[in-house]
């Protein structure tokens, strides 16, 4: 879920960018007062505002990591525990080794993760407690992400917008009526694709029916669903009748409701509710020849944290419920569970069981005498970041999970919100197989080949301050990528003189302009020539591209900017390899391949309000790396039709 509501966000783009000399105890106060509030990412911005006043601070330091972690923001946060458990070697906060190395495995840095882990387990004097137990498993999920392989059989496809957003969506089921519903954290956009709904801005329900493989714009369930509250997580039961979902009662405590489908003002009976817990999460199927509901509670009774429950369901009437033993259930957090009646085997993600980091999937096999071997599905279906609310089906071989990966639509950071993605294997099926049409074995390659693409996203490109073409309002440019970037590449020794009078003040945009400018290029580079390859089997494919700007110019002219900066791309798609892409972009390839870009201007409307926007502290707000990361486009969004 998005973890920043709006007004916190204005108070803090108004406190920073009007210049307010606020000292580093009162944006700590507004810090505690967002983690209060559940808005991880605004605390945050504040935690990091306090820290560029009081640098050296470890509480703060450590009020920052915690902020990072529980928005997503996995490298930051993992710099700064390291900063904390350096300093304090246990004795203030000895959980800061622990979320280190869970922040380097979600941070995809396995053999670091690995050593941390190993330290940990050396600390911790009871070999058999909690963190012992979790430091065994995650030097175990090191190894199996050193030696796991990705299935190369799976299509793995992220949902385009606006089925996805830039918010956060979670937990894909179908209906009865075959619509995907699911549940999502926006509210309603202006123009500029700003959120001007605070009111309702909460998770609901929406469902969606996709039309020819084209997603349109989701339809949000009805009052006696949304009632104003955070409402998520849709089943039904078998015959169609009870539609299931989770509300919450209090903050932070969820329930959960039934809806009778026959009476249409129904508003909805609460089938379990457990004050001073949650049980969420709902899934309806059959099992042990009844009709059983599957959740997700951290009520009294399981192993810790989270587990998964099921119960008997009489109508909408819950009885005889029990967790799943200890191969299932473990001290950490064992969350949304599926169950695939026709194999028996029940799916669910962990944040504790060994795996790539985060939450990971994982199967059991439920027998006679209760679950079997848990069992990680391994990539692509996992990820160093959560991967959760797996959906399964072993006879269409397809399904559905929800994960934070990079890659996922996002403004926050590569891996701050969650996604819909859909699996398939293309061809495969139970006895016997099926003779496949070349139109589908065409189609199918068309599938792999935007996956493909998909997976090299987001593609970042950065340029130097307000270039191309400094000090103009115009949207248009005749420069190309490649230009900029080598003018960027020269002036590279102007970064460093920047920074001369500080003992290794240089090093830091050595670092960013070799991991991110450099790379950035190499990587549009190799995503150029699969594009070619797939315009040339005759694909129509879009690509959309969002351009970001440091805050150091007014709004408007930052649009303007952003779209010279988009432009300078679109140039060098025309050019580069003797102008292959030039027939594609202009709509006359012979082969009926066909290119289309969609701009997204942004301005300063996104940039990170802790960079410094001052003329008179360039080697800040010009030459920082802060400064450098904001000025840039990005290749967010590959749409293809075959």
């Amino acid at each position: 879920m998005r973890t920043l509501r709006i007004p916190m966000l204005v108070l803090a783009l108004v406190a920073v960018s009007s210049g307010m000399a606020q000292g580093a105890a009162q944006f700590i106060t507004w810090g505690d007062r967002a983690m209060a509030m559940g808005e991880h990412y605004g605390a945050s911005r504040y935690y990091g505002e306090a820290l560029k006043e009081q640098p050296g601070i470890m509480d703060t330091q450590w009020k920052y990591a915690e902020a990072c972690r529980l928005s997503n923001q996995y490298g930051e946060a993992a710099r700064f525990y390291d900063k904390v458990q350096g300093k304090d070697h246990g004795r203030r906060y000895p959980e800061a080794p622990r979320w280190l190395a869970e922040m380097q495995m979600c941070s995809g840095h396995y053999d670091d993760a690995a050593r941390t882990w190993a330290k940990v387990k050396q600390k911790e004097r009871d070999k058999h407690s909690v963190t012992a137990r979790r430091a065994e498993n995650g030097i175990a999920g090191c190894r199996l992400a050193e030696e796991a392989e990705h299935d190369s059989l799976v299509v793995l496809e992220h949902l385009p917008m606006p089925a996805n957003s830039f918010d956060s969506e979670f937990g894909a089921r179908r209906g009865p009526d075959s619509l995907l519903y699911f549940t999502s954290l926006r509210g309603e956009l202006n123009a500029d694709d700003e959120v001007k709904d605070t009111v309702n801005y909460r998770a609901r329900i929406f469902r969606v029916k996709e039309a020819g493989g084209k997603w349109p714009e989701p339809e949000v369930l009805p009052a006696n669903v949304n009632n104003g509250r955070n409402n998520a997580n849709s089943t039904w039961s078998l015959d169609g009748r009870w539609y299931f979902f989770s509300r919450e009662e209090a903050p932070g405590e969820f329930a959960i409701h039934a809806l009778d489908l026959q009476h249409m003002d129904d508003t909805g009976t609460a089938v379990l509710r457990v004050p001073g817990s949650t049980a969420t999460q709902p899934m309806v199927a059959a099992f042990e020849g009844a009709e059983m509901l599957f959740f997700a509670s951290n009520m009294p009774g399981g192993q810790g944290g989270m587990d998964i429950w099921h119960g008997l369901l009489l109508g909408n009437k819950l009885v005889d419920m029990k967790p799943f033993g200890a191969a299932v259930n473990t001290p950490g957090n064992e969350v949304t569970p599926y169950f695939d009646a026709t194999d028996n085997t029940l799916y669910f993600s962990s944040d504790f069981l060994p795996g790539l980091g985060g939450y990971d999937i994982f199967k059991s096999f439920i027998a006679d005498d209760g679950p079997g071997l848990a069992i990680n599905l391994g990539p692509p279906f996992n990820s160093p970041a959560n991967d959760l609310y797996p959906v399964v089906s072993s006879v269409s071989m397809s399904g559905w999970l929800t994960s934070n990966r990079d890659g996922s639509f996002a403004e926050k950071g590569s891996t701050c919100c969650n996604d819909l993605y859909r699996y398939r294997y293309p061809g495969q099926a139970k006895e016997p197989p099926p003779i496949i049409a070349e139109d589908t074995v065409k189609a199918v390659a068309a599938a792999k080949r935007i996956t493909s693409l998909r997976e090299k996203l987001p593609i970042r490109l950065y340029f130097h301050n307000d270039e191309p073409n400094p000090r103009s309002w115009d949207t248009t440019t005749t420069l190309d990528y490649a230009e900029t970037f080598r003018s960027y590449q020269a002036l590279k020794p102007t970064y460093d003189s920047a920074w001369s009078s500080i003992a290794g003040g240089s090093a830091a945009f050595d670092a960013f302009f070799a991991d991110r400018v450099e790379a950035g290029y190499a990587q549009l580079n190799d995503f150029m020539a699969l594009l070619a390859e797939a315009l040339d089997e005759g694909q129509q494919i879009t690509l959309v591209i969002r351009g970001y700007a440091s805050p150091l110019a007014k709004s408007d002219y930052n649009k303007n900017l952003s779209l010279r900066r988009i432009e300078s791309l679109v140039n060098y798609l025309r050019r580069a390899e003797g102008a292959e892409l030039l027939p594609y972009l202009e709509g006359t390839a012979a082969n009926g391949g066909r290119l289309i870009l969609v701009r997204k201007p942004y301005g300063k409307s996104t940039a990170d309000a802790s960079v410094s926007d001052r003329l008179d502290d360039l080697r800040h707000s010009v030459y920082s790396v802060g400064a450098a990361k904001e000025r840039r486009i990005e290749i967010e969004q590959v749409l293809g039709t075959p």
